[in-house]
């Protein structure tokens, strides 16, 4: 299987910021985490609530994984999904799951972008953000709630 394109060499689990994010090395807004996955606020979100869930397990792209695990990996992103969309109050929201850096992916560690979005951004394209860490924990917390 031909290998995706990424401009920077594999770097593997020693080098990846999500891997160090799961193994506490790195710092992160958690939401939820269980023994095989974990999610995360997106630290340069598209909206508050923003949110990454990806496998504990070093894998660069869905590739990477089996189908069970596919599913499960969405399974815990649509779990996490509905928290989201509840505590930012959110009237819909995305999952994007990228492969590859011509796909857009940034991280070479599979994941899925949960993204809230709200009626009135509806039709727009809806930049970047940056929020205190003070707004990130809020944020947090305010998941994390709705998941217990």
């Amino acid at each position: 299987m031909r290998r995706l394109a990424f401009s920077t060499p594999p770097g593997g689990p020693d080098s990846c910021i999500f891997c160090q994010i799961v193994s506490k090395k790195s710092p992160s807004s958690v939401v939820y985490e269980d023994d095989r996955y974990i999610g995360f606020l997106d630290i340069y979100p598209f909206s508050r609530g923003h949110t990454l869930v990806c496998p504990k397990e070093h894998g660069e792209t869905i590739w990477d994984m089996e189908e069970a695990d596919i599913a499960q990996l969405f399974q815990v992103a649509s779990k996490v999904s509905k928290a989201v969309v509840a505590a930012v109050g959110a009237d819909g929201f995305r999952f994007v799951q990228n492969n590859g850096e011509a796909a857009n992916q940034v991280v070479a560690h599979v994941h899925v972008h949960v993204i809230p979005v709200k009626m009135e951004d509806r039709g727009r394209f809806v930049e970047r953000r940056r929020f205190t860490s003070e707004e990130m924990e809020a944020t947090a917390r305010a998941i994390r709630k709705e998941l217990a």
